[in-house]
């Protein structure tokens, strides 16, 4: 589900749609890309077109995390759609670049 891109820290996102049903594929593979030492890990979310409620509730739990040890995740390349979903849920100031 999560490959890692040409640019360093930044793993794109393989399924288009984000559901209640991938978000347990998704938190295994996030917790397989986190290393000590990293400051920031980027998830491109270029081909995703829908994410459900339980994939941001893991999202905002992961970036916690993180940041615990000092990493940053942001999304980048998010399409408008679900850039509006951020705005309005008022996430998009800690999910998005």
């Amino acid at each position: 589900m999560v490959t890692k891109s040409v640019e360093e820290n930044c793993y794109r996102i393989e399924a288009n749609r984000l559901d209640v049903y991938s978000a347990a594929g998704l938190e295994k593979d996030m917790t397989n890309i986190f290393r000590k030492g990293v400051s920031s890990l980027y998830l491109d979310f270029s081909n995703v077109e829908e994410v459900s409620s339980a994939v941001l509730g893991l999202l905002l739990y992961k970036k916690m995390a993180y940041q615990k040890q000092g990493v940053t995740l942001l999304l980048i390349n998010v399409n408008p759609q679900i850039q509006k979903i951020l705005k309005i849920l008022n996430l998009n100031g800690h999910l998005l670049l």
